[in-house]
């Protein structure tokens, strides 16, 4: 069965807007301060389900607002509502989406004038409602075209829409009410994005069997993107989670449109499209089913991670000038392909979240993993314990060290004056030490068993390896900043942003390119430093595609990601080849 994904499925500009302002709210409140959304910040059980255990609550009659934080969700609210909302003691936090506070300037312009207002939407929805305020009482909502018919006489007539209206419809009540109303001015505001999505739909509906819808049922953008499919004539299935979706209702159809509603986490659509991927039609789907199904293994079970850790430990030992040995390659492997396993496990919340594929597998084999997680990190203490003790106080001091990264150290006593109370909620934290663990196990360690001072060539060596791991780390985090904002994560790309980050990773790769190509030259490392170059290039090119969206998130993003390091190895065994 062939899925095709719209482009425009997930979190919306406004919607993703408010998810940041809540949760810049929620990291920058102290502790005598509670952070209330009024009103439910999106139409998504689920999402609101996280932000529950985040502390984050909902505004009601008797909640006490003094010394907390109310953010206004997207949809808006009244003036009198705000006034409300201050004269209980609470800062507002206003994360009105743009667009919706241009249509409310709109209505209250007008309205100051005398024009009557009338909104083509949802009645009842909160963003009506709130746009409804701003009409100085003089407000009317059309929610069926019959209902032009009986409206009041008006002079004049101020003619909007609710930002997530079906446009074919309000062009058409626009039409019917400036017939009746010869007096009237009406203005575009449908947001873009909301268009977007629905001529995107219509068109993906003409190349699909049948489409799936996925939101919450109480989203009132998703509801009508169900409708937009079903006047279309493809059959429809709306559903809020992946457990909703009945893959034999499917079985007649070859091809499945996915999309989803502006509320819509990305996680909750990777689970659906993930679903459908698993059902198999004919013997070709069958076949590629399985290639897949070996390839998510592979790269979820860390093999193919771990393979990444020796091709690189064999490539830094050649740029050292040291003879690649069996032994660091069996290190890097194991340490790393430890780490990467039982990471996951201490992390299963953001898994659950980022990577839900991954999450079921390690789940359905969950004993096995541990138990290979375990046995990993003691093989790698075991070899290098045989090797020298230098190395095994490294690989020990290295695994003590993860252990104790998660660990909240400081007592919650001292939290008002000391922030974060772990190494995990230092902001950047997490892709530093990755790299670091990534430069100890294939760059440190082959250079302790030789017993050489190589200052120089070890700090190259170091910064290769760190910052292949580094950038890896950083971009993966980019997939996943969705997840891990909710979960209250303080990774690089939460800290600083999306464009600063991007500016890092370029920085970042100028440097070691620049590094790689003059260490040869001053004699610091071998000639494999030009080699190395591509490499680096690559880590480039892979970061480039998927800013630019050409390359998806997911499995396929961390195949290519990985393969970096598998690259290393390659171009280390050509060179080795070319000085025999």
């Amino acid at each position: 069965m062939r899925v095709k994904v719209a482009k425009t499925a997930g979190f919306c500009m406004g919607v993703r807007r408010a998810m940041d302002i809540l949760l810049d709210a929620a990291a920058e409140i102290n502790n005598n301060g509670k952070v209330y959304t009024d009103g439910p910040l999106i139409h998504n059980p689920q999402v609101l389900e996280y932000l529950e255990k985040r502390g984050i609550h909902v505004v009601n009659g008797q909640t006490d607002l003094s010394k907390s934080t109310v953010v206004i969700r997207a949809h808006g609210v009244t003036p009198t509502r705000r006034k409300e909302i201050e004269d209980r003691g609470a800062k507002v936090c206003d994360a009105t989406c743009p667009h919706v506070m241009r249509v409310q300037s709109i209505i209250k312009k007008y309205a100051s004038q005398g024009y009557s207002t009338i909104i083509v939407g949802d009645k009842g929805h909160a963003e009506v409602i709130g746009l409804l305020g701003y009409a100085e009482g003089k407000g009317h909502v059309v929610q069926e075209l019959k209902e032009i018919e009986h409206l009041p006489p008006m002079d004049r007539v101020c003619i909007v829409a609710q930002t997530t209206q079906d446009r074919r419809m309000f062009k058409e009540a626009i039409d019917r009410i400036k017939k009746r109303y010869s007096n009237s001015e009406s203005f575009e505001t449908i947001c873009s994005s909301t268009y977007k999505r629905q001529d995107e739909i219509i068109s993906l509906g003409k190349s699909v069997d049948a489409m799936i819808v996925v939101g919450g049922r109480g989203s009132a953008n998703t509801t009508r993107l169900v409708k937009i499919c079903e006047s279309e004539g493809t059959p429809t299935f709306h559903v809020e989670t992946d457990a909703e979706l009945d893959l034999d209702k499917l079985k007649d159809y070859e091809t499945v449109g996915v999309t989803a509603g502006a509320s819509t986490p990305n996680w909750m659509i990777k689970r659906v499209v993930e679903k459908v991927h698993s059902y198999k039609v004919n013997k070709y789907g069958k076949i590629l089913f399985g290639l897949k199904s070996i390839a998510r293994f592979f790269i979820g079970s860390c093999t193919y991670v771990g393979l990444g850790a020796a091709s690189l430990s064999y490539a830094s030992a050649l740029l050292l000038g040291i003879q690649p040995r069996l032994s660091f390659c069996l290190i890097a492997t194991l340490f790393i392909f430890s780490m990467q396993i039982l990471n996951h496990f201490a992390n299963k919340e953001a898994v659950a979240l980022n990577e839900p594929a991954r999450a079921k597998f390690y789940e359905r084999k969950q004993t096995l993993f541990v138990g290979l997680g375990i046995t990993g990190a003691v093989a790698s203490f075991i070899i290098g314990f045989l090797l020298s003790k230098s190395i095994f106080f490294c690989i020990f001091l290295a695994s003590l060290f993860g252990i104790f990264y998660r660990l909240e150290i400081i007592p919650k006593s001292l939290s008002r004056i000391i922030r974060y109370r772990s190494l995990e909620q230092i902001p950047g934290s997490k892709e530093i030490f990755y790299g670091i663990a990534w430069a100890v196990s294939t760059a440190l360690i082959p250079s302790l068993v030789t017993r050489k001072d190589f200052v120089p060539a070890l700090a190259v060596a170091i910064a290769f390896t760190f910052s292949l791991a580094f950038v890896r780390a950083v971009v993966l985090d980019l997939r996943d900043i969705q997840g891990d904002r909710i979960l209250g994560k303080e990774t690089i790309p939460i800290a600083i942003g999306r464009e600063q980050t991007k500016t890092i990773l370029i920085i970042i790769t100028a440097l070691v390119a620049l590094l790689l190509s003059v260490s040869p030259l001053l004699g610091w490392t071998t000639t494999l430093g030009y080699y190395l170059l591509p490499c680096v290039a690559y880590a480039y090119g892979y970061q480039y595609l998927f800013q630019k969206k050409i390359v998806s998130g997911g499995l396929l993003l961390e195949t290519i990601a990985d393969f970096n390091f598998i690259f290393a190895g390659i171009i280390a065994v050509v060179w080795k080849s070319s000085q025999l």
